[in-house]
């Protein structure tokens, strides 16, 4: 295989189509045809099928894609590694992040970062836990900045970051915020945030069961989206369950944090990298600011 071909092929793998690839590579369509039939050659199998819509990927294309991509992506990291360590700080650090992480210490990390890097491209996004687990292994993501994931599979690592506990969250005002027991807070309406792995439903039921007490029967699930917590818990009278610093800052938007006198679930947030994948000058340098962020 040539770095061509795969180029190629990843590229109409995206675009769904030959003329697009053509056209985000900047060569003519045939010349993407021949360098995608190549890479057939070279590797014995059909990779796409061609319609009148554009292209399709066959089953050993679907299974070359995630592949192809990473090796692209590693090249990438490779050649800016190589340039960083010549003295030449550019290329760029992708994260993938959550809330907790984000509206905390995140800011002062990349304050800290800048001043050690200006020029190098920062580009950060939020992301499930599944998502975060995915873009890893195709190399669209450098780091993730996340919760803890128990039992992780082995061809990924993560560090220690932060830990905290999550807090009873609920707007300034509500009729319950002098609640001191969560027995005086089941009839009320909670909200869920969790994605896919329901992670944020599993704090709640560990919540109250660790107490001997039932799950509140009022129970809204939202998308996994910090913005639709937040704006439903300051202005109705939804409640929900922030992490401590997470509800420190956004205090001053009318959050109140119940003093309930049960203790509340923990919260461990982590570093999660590839472990085959050495970082780049610039993704340690990252890390670094996190994980000094993070400590103060």
């Amino acid at each position: 295989m040539k770095l061509q071909q795969l180029q190629a092929f990843v590229a109409a793998a995206h675009h769904g189509s030959l003329r697009g690839a053509a056209r985000d590579l900047d060569l003519t369509q045939p010349a993407v045809t021949r360098t995608i039939r190549e890479l057939e050659g070279a590797l014995k199998v059909e990779l796409v099928t061609r319609g009148v819509r554009g292209i399709e990927l066959t089953e050993c294309g679907r299974a070359l894609l995630p592949r192809a991509e990473q090796l692209l992506a590693d090249m990438q990291r490779t050649i800016e590694s190589v340039k960083q360590v010549s003295g030449e700080l550019m290329g760029k650090v992708s994260i993938g992040t959550m809330p907790s992480v984000a509206l905390t210490f995140l800011p002062k990390a990349v304050t800290a970062f800048r001043r050690a890097m200006p020029l190098v491209k920062l580009h950060m996004q939020e992301v499930t836990v599944l998502d975060a687990l995915a873009q890893l292994r195709s190399g669209k993501i450098d780091i993730a900045a996340i919760r803890h994931v128990p039992e992780l599979e082995s061809d990924l690592v993560q560090v220690p970051l932060y830990s905290t506990q999550f807090v009873v969250a609920m707007r300034a005002g509500h009729p319950l915020e002098n609640s001191t027991r969560l027995e005086q807070l089941l009839d009320a309406e909670w909200i869920a945030t969790g994605g896919s792995d329901h992670f944020s439903q599993s704090v709640l039921t560990t919540m109250f069961t660790t107490h001997g007490l039932p799950v509140p029967k009022r129970l809204l699930h939202a998308p996994s989206s910090f913005a639709v917590a937040l704006g439903l818990v300051s202005q109705t009278d939804m409640i929900g369950c922030f992490t401590k610093a997470l509800a420190t800052m956004v205090t001053p938007l009318g959050i109140h944090v119940a003093n309930i006198e049960e203790t509340m679930p923990g919260y461990d947030l982590s570093i999660i990298s590839r472990r085959d994948l050495l970082p780049t000058p610039a993704v340690a340098q990252f890390v670094s600011c996190l994980e000094s962020a993070a400590r103060r």
